[in-house]
């Protein structure tokens, strides 16, 4: 900046409201600085500037499971969204790992982050509470993506993950399915036991028997699902529909059914979750529940740049999820 002070004749003060955008400079030396910096080839150090003001332009996103397709979406749409109001993402994997979660709550403050969003569909831990709410007394605009942490006072963006179970498995029973199984994680995702709880609540509306041999517990993955559905019929269970508790657990679930000559679907029903886009080219073609991760990214930036200057109402904000009809039920 000194260096472009100098060549445009001006303060170092004077370029800093230049960058800044400031009203209060000329135009003629608003030009005189423009062209010192063009020629120069001065870039602004974000970094540099993020030190003088306490805290940088940058927003820590803290995944699950960065394998899994729903993150790696919700990361690629809440980059873009943020880097239209001046702001870089870093990413952090976080593996399931509640000590790795702990640990980066417990580094953040010398990070000098803007904010952090929590993208997790794991339970999160009780320590974890009281460190969240503490990172935002210290200023930083924290945001979940995924599950509801209002009891920690945390703004939330979620979708209505039982409604949409529910909706899936009406669905099936309207199609005159009976065995309706389950296939997805459980026990320690909040985000899967809100699924699962939307599937047993349909069962009990209509009236249909819960049969707990017909849930299986497991990671949301393709082998997963593949190798759930493969023990259930070497065990002889009987079934004539599924909902998986992922998309990439719903097509695991149909190459294993294929493998044992089951068709789908005839034999067996398959609905998904979360509208990945390798289920439309599957044959047969997924049915799923929709995924929005676009609005979730332009939802949380508004808690980063409020729209007229006021942030979204409600620290609970709903995303529905759809019934993508397919070939596979």
């Amino acid at each position: 900046m000194i260096d472009v002070a100098r060549a445009a004749g001006v303060s170092p003060a004077t370029v800093s409201r230049v960058l800044n955008g400031s009203n209060s400079v000329s135009a003629e030396m608003r030009d005189r600085v423009l062209t010192a910096i063009k020629k120069l080839d001065f870039r602004p150090n974000q970094m540099a500037q993020g030190l003088r003001k306490g805290q940088a332009n940058a927003v820590a996103l803290l995944v699950g499971d960065i394998e899994q397709t729903h993150f790696s979406a919700l990361t690629k749409q809440l980059q873009a969204a943020l880097e239209v109001i001046g702001l870089n993402l870093i990413l952090f994997n976080l593996g399931h790992s509640d000590n790795r979660l702990l640990d980066f709550l417990q580094r953040a403050p010398a990070m000098r982050l803007r904010g952090v969003v929590v993208a997790l569909s794991d339970a999160i831990p009780k320590k974890a509470g009281p460190m969240l709410s503490a990172l935002a007394e210290a200023g930083l605009q924290i945001v979940s993506v995924g599950q509801n942490l209002n009891r920690f006072d945390v703004p939330s963006v979620v979708h209505e993950e039982r409604a949409a179970t529910a909706r899936s498995v009406r669905f099936l029973i309207e199609q005159g399915r009976r065995r309706i199984a389950y296939v997805g994680r459980i026990k320690g995702s909040a985000v899967g036991t809100e699924r699962f709880r939307g599937y047993r609540a349909a069962l009990l509306e209509a009236g249909l028997p819960f049969d707990e041999a017909l849930v299986w517990d497991n990671a949301f993955r393709y082998a997963a699902g593949y190798d759930a559905v493969s023990r259930a019929l070497e065990g002889g269970l009987e079934f004539d529909a599924l909902q998986a508790g992922s998309d990439e657990m719903a097509m695991g679930a149909i190459a294993a059914l294929t493998d044992r000559g089951v068709v789908v679907p005839r034999d067996v029903a398959v609905v998904g979750f979360g509208d990945v886009e390798m289920g439309r080219y599957l044959r047969p073609s997924l049915t799923t529940l929709s995924n929005n991760p676009a609005a979730a990214a332009l939802t949380v930036r508004e808690f980063f740049e409020p729209v007229n200057g006021r942030r979204p109402r409600r620290n609970l904000v709903l995303l529905e999820r759809a019934l993508v009809r397919r070939a596979s039920a």
